[in-house]
């Protein structure tokens, strides 16, 4: 794996950004919200409606391509190397992302709420991360998305094999150019030839080069730029206009472009550490339990929703009850699980590393040094 010399030394220190931290709480809990009122009473039903459904889960996911677009280009410029890089995004993602699968195969074998089969082939797809690819549905709807952040990182890499961070706006530009041209192409493809056939062809093509949601992550990338000072200032403005442009263009899930621009306008402040009040520390806490929380809140949470209410409790207190037991659930996982196992994981990376460089190596580093 090449490293990217041109990006070792931004010009902005790295520290950490708590508004970050509340951003991805915010994405996280937007989505509970959503899949416990509106996606709950339209895939189950209450036992009596609630007073407000929350249907902006969209939103939720919108803000978290852009956060990550931002905040990945900023972990490959800390990690270096796009083996660090790789390997610390498959220590985070893959362990609880495995529990939660599993998991998930349980409940669908032993709770005829979910009225789910379980296959080996489901499963084994789900496990890779890219069901979709596959054929299969994810078992936890909500995990489609680390499918669209697993191509992202394909990207990343890609990007840094090819040089293509020496001029890294024009090469974001041609991407997003390509995404324009591709959904216009299929779209032009399935209005003229409707029953050609190919639409599962299309769907594998749109996932596979993420033409949907790659704008999003190019708005954060280039936000990124701005803020170490990487590039003409006004150029990656315009860039970023652009890709919220395009991406508008080819969404098919009705996004408002108000909505747009105060989710980025957010992000933007927010990297500048600019919104004091997002540093409150419940939301930052959330931030650190929020993988596991998203990971595990969907199904397990509907369960524990259409349990409460067997029970006869009032669907309000039931979605309470729900939220506060998924977010125990979330920091439990966190405690017990995905920290140690983590820890562990990086130690032993870092590990292999130093038995890697060997004994020679180390003398003649520190010769180096000295002189």
């Amino acid at each position: 794996m090449s490293s990217r010399p041109e990006l070792i030394a931004p010009t902005v220190a790295r520290k950490r950004i708590l508004e970050l931290d509340a951003i991805r709480a915010i994405s996280c809990l937007n989505l509970l919200l959503f899949h416990f009122t509106w996606v709950y009473s339209h895939k189950y039903g209450f036992t009596s409606p609630l007073a407000y459904l929350f249907p902006y889960g969209k939103y939720g996911v919108q803000l978290f391509f852009m956060l990550s677009g931002f905040v990945n280009v900023m972990t490959l410029i800390g990690k270096r190397s796009t083996k660090d890089f790789m390997v610390a995004r498959c220590i985070r993602i893959f362990p609880s992302y495995w529990l939660c699968i599993l998991l998930n195969v349980l409940l669908f074998s032993y709770l005829p709420f979910f009225r789910e089969e379980v296959s080996v082939g489901a499963t084994v797809a789900n496990l890779s991360t890219l069901p979709r690819l596959f054929g299969y549905e994810n078992m936890e709807p909500v995990t489609w998305t680390l499918q669209v952040e697993m191509l992202f990182y394909t990207f990343l890499i890609l990007m840094t094999a090819f040089g293509g961070w020496k001029n890294t706006l024009r090469n974001l530009m041609i991407g997003t150019v390509a995404c324009l041209a591709g959904c216009a192409a299929i779209h032009g493809f399935k209005t003229t030839w409707p029953e050609s056939g190919m639409g599962g062809t299309f769907r594998v093509v749109e996932q596979l080069f993420i033409l949907r949601n790659f704008p999003l992550f190019v708005m954060g990338m280039l936000l990124n730029e701005i803020r170490n000072d990487r590039g003409n200032k006004i150029y990656n403005v315009l860039g970023i206009l652009f890709a919220a442009i395009v991406f508008h263009a080819v969404d098919v899930r009705g996004h408002n472009p108000a909505a747009t621009a105060v989710l980025f306008g957010m992000l933007a402040f927010g990297a500048w550490g600019k919104i004091p009040p997002l540093r409150w520390k419940p939301l930052v806490y959330i931030s650190s339990i929020s993988y596991p929380l998203y990971l595990f809140h969907n199904n397990i949470g509907s369960c524990c929703i259409n349990q409460l209410q067997n029970f006869g409790i009032e669907p309000h207190v039931a979605i309470v009850i729900a939220s506060g037991l998924m977010i125990a659930l979330g920091a439990a996982a966190t405690m017990w699980f995905e920290a140690p196992i983590t820890k562990f994981l990086r130690t032993k990376y870092k590990a292999h590393k130093a038995g890697q460089v060997g004994p020679s190596s180390s003398v003649a580093a520190k010769s180096e040094a000295k002189v």
